[in-house]
């Protein structure tokens, strides 16, 4: 019984320390996509910025 017992608790670790890895990959995946996307935003209103100085130079 004791050998049954232990190979339950072994699996439920194995188990646990599974979905604790995939917690972490996936809160870092998301905070990697969130600065991703606040550096592209970010660039994305540089080129505007840009675009419209051009257009204000060359209609004047």
């Amino acid at each position: 019984m004791k050998r049954k017992a232990q190979g339950a608790i072994e699996y439920l670790f194995m188990i646990a320390a599974a979905l604790i890895i995939v917690a972490i990959v996936i809160k870092y995946l998301r905070n990697t996509g969130t600065s991703t996307g606040e550096v592209v935003n970010q660039s994305a209103q540089k080129l505007t910025n840009l675009t419209n100085q051009s257009i204000q130079n060359a209609t004047k």
